[in-house]
């Protein structure tokens, strides 16, 4: 519980009733909901007990069961200052607009709080609350929609808006549509469900310009890649060759050597050797350069094969919007 809710509780049950909860009564076993509701209903319920019954409940986060006790204390006697309790209750299970009644009542039940100011921003800062929208589809992964445009995010999601009217559109596949208009309340969660059988008056078509320029911006990386793999892998052969000979030069200068041993031949040996050295290492070089650009080319093809790399067109509902999933 907030500290001044909490102060202002105890204050006016303190002066009012002169009762508090008997000490240890937080160790006693909690009673079942059947319990609750009936000694809430029992005219001989003092709202002392109901007061400390909904602190004991607050205190394990049954807040909803706490709020039934305090309002049923406040009817009771009348406090005003059940009101906050019943406000942080309501506010601790998400229910915003719920806590601002909870706290204009406050306010008029008591025009002299002199609190007013704090609980006056604490309405405004609830009010500020985004709303939440809950997104799901028949298969998760589908692109969304938010007033006409695309968002980031994908079904199923958690999508906070500011309260008022909005348009979800769901599509999959390039076909699957659904389409929902909702409207909100500062911190209310709605879900919204899609299936195929959702209903939409968004029109999905095959964007032929998006098609076009999709094909033709994979046809030129198709070129650069196979370009460079090629330029790469003659590189690769050629350097091969050369390193090829030069190895069997120096091969041949080492029988000469063997044979007539000279420092010109020994040094006529040990530049091819290491012309061959240096040759087979771009060869190496430029083969694994050529090869990975390769495999690393296909893959990203297959993997956007997979992915369903589409190019549509939305119209309807007032949403106009190329999307690409």
């Amino acid at each position: 519980m907030r500290p001044h809710a909490l102060a202002l509780l105890m204050c006016g049950i303190a002066a009012q009733a002169g009762a508090q909860p008997a000490p240890g009564s937080a160790d006693v076993a909690l009673p079942s909901d059947d319990e609750i509701e009936a000694q809430l209903s029992d005219p001989r319920t003092r709202r002392e007990e109901a007061y400390a019954l909904g602190v004991r409940l607050f205190e394990v986060e049954r807040y909803e069961a706490a709020e039934q006790a305090w309002l049923r204390a406040h009817a009771l006697g009348r406090d005003a200052a059940l009101l906050l309790a019943v406000a942080d209750a309501r506010e601790r299970r998400g229910d915003e607009p719920g806590a601002v009644a909870m706290l204009g009542q406050y306010l008029r039940e008591r025009p002299g709080a002199p609190d007013r100011v704090a609980i006056e921003a604490r309405i405004a800062t609830l009010r500020k609350t985004p709303a939440v929208l809950v997104v799901r589809s028949e298969e998760p992964g589908h692109a969304i929609l938010l007033d006409g445009a695309p968002i980031e995010r994908k079904t199923p999601s958690r999508v906070e808006v500011e309260p008022g009217a909005h348009t979800v559109l769901v599509v999959g596949e390039g076909s699957q549509v659904g389409e929902k208009t909702v409207r909100v309340g500062y911190g209310e969660v709605k879900e919204l469900s899609f299936t195929r059988e959702s209903e939409s008056d968004a029109i999905v078509a095959q964007s032929k310009e998006a098609v076009r320029q999709s094909e033709a911006a994979r046809a030129r990386e198709d070129q650069i890649v196979r370009r460079a793999s090629i330029s790469t892998g003659s590189i690769a052969l050629g350097a091969f060759a050369t390193g090829a000979v030069l190895g069997a030069l120096a091969l041949d200068r080492q029988r000469d050597n063997q044979n007539a041993p000279s420092a010109r031949t020994a040094d006529q040996r040990d530049a091819f050797a290491l012309g061959a050295q240096l040759t087979l290492s771009l060869a190496v070089l430029s083969g694994v350069t050529s090869l990975t650009l390769f495999l690393t080319h296909e893959k990203k093809k297959r993997r956007e094969r997979e992915a369903a790399n589409l190019q549509i067109d939305i119209h309807g509902a007032g949403a106009t919007a190329t999307l690409r999933f």
